[in-house]
């Protein structure tokens, strides 16, 4: 598993297919990305349907 950046992040919410992406170990949803200077992205944890705001370096592909 790698760390994500913001560019790698905005390539998976673009593509049409489906990517693995996980936080702490649990597989989560990409919702949107803040704004360009908080290094942050809302996520749904699918494990506990949980909406979480998340740094986007604690995510892993």
């Amino acid at each position: 598993m790698i760390n994500l950046d913001k560019i790698r992040l905005e390539e998976i919410l673009q593509s049409t297919g489906t990517i693995e992406v996980k936080y702490k170990n649990n597989p989560v949803w990409l919702e949107g990305i803040g704004t360009n200077k908080d290094g942050r992205i809302q996520v749904k944890d699918l494990n506990t349907n949980k909406h979480l705001n998340v740094d986007i370096v604690d995510l892993k592909e």
